[in-house]
């Protein structure tokens, strides 16, 4: 998900509750790129840079100066912990597989932060997607209102907005003390909706280490043979995704 107007200035409105953007270290969740009306900036690090932002983003590609880190498992470098006054998560954490590890990201984030920092949190939302099936088919996991509300709570931290802009849940979660992520995996697990379809694998950025399940692997390649046939048979990608593999929902 490429980062647009609107998203770019969801983040610079909320960072306004801590002082504005400048002279902030901000850790970002993927190698984000922008849209082309955006230029001449190509990339969120380069946008955030030129913008006085101290700006550090991971992702397992390794592009564009991000480093490469696994989103999905406890961050271990002391320097990372602790250390930003801004997380942003911008169409990343749904990407991260497998679904165990989506505790992890939201963990990262929360670990990462300075006492007052903030997350924003750009992704997928359920209720849009079930209701006007925006960003069907772009990842497996969907996010909600109340999962970002339970996710605030467990952790002593302030949701202070929750919106949907263009079809993704837009959130802004201040830390508001030095506790421990909460340990309660499936209290956190059992919130986010999971929507997986045959052919929503996740972008080679955040998931090129995962293996696809090995029926996914055998039939990838069959289902995109035969679109022509099932162009013409009228046939839509969910009522062969559905008999093929159903669906799993949750959250």
């Amino acid at each position: 998900m490429g980062l647009e107007r609107a998203y770019l200035d969801y983040i610079e409105e909320n960072a306004r509750a801590i002082g504005g953007l400048a002279g902030k270290r901000m850790l970002e969740f993927g190698d984000q790129v922008l849209g082309a009306d955006l230029a001449p900036e190509t990339t969120g690090k380069e946008y955030y840079e030129r913008r006085g932002v101290h700006h550090t983003s991971f992702d397992l590609s390794g592009q564009h100066g991000s480093v490469r880190v696994d989103l999905g498992k406890p961050f271990r470098n002391a320097q990372w912990l602790g250390a930003f006054d801004i997380v942003t998560n911008s169409g990343t954490s749904e990407h991260v597989e497998p679904f165990e590890r989506q505790y992890g990201v939201f963990k990262n984030a929360h670990d990462s932060l300075v006492r007052g920092g903030i997350a924003v949190h750009l992704v997928p939302d359920a209720d849009e997607l079930d209701l006007h099936g925006h960003w069907k088919g772009h990842c497996n996991y969907y996010y909600t209102h109340d999962f970002f509300e339970t996710l605030a709570k467990l952790n002593a931290s302030t949701l202070m907005s929750s919106v949907v802009i263009n079809g993704l849940r837009c959130v802004c979660i201040r830390k508001d003390e030095d506790v421990a992520f909460t340990a309660d995996k499936q209290a956190i697990l059992s919130r986010i909706a999971v929507r997986r379809e045959f052919g929503a694998f996740a972008y080679a950025g955040i998931n090129n280490h995962i293996l696809m399940r090995p029926v996914d692997r055998m039939l990838r390649p069959l289902y995109a043979l035969t679109r022509p046939i099932r162009l013409k048979l009228g046939l839509s990608r969910d009522s062969v995704t559905g008999a093929l593999f159903g669906r799993r929902k949750g959250g």
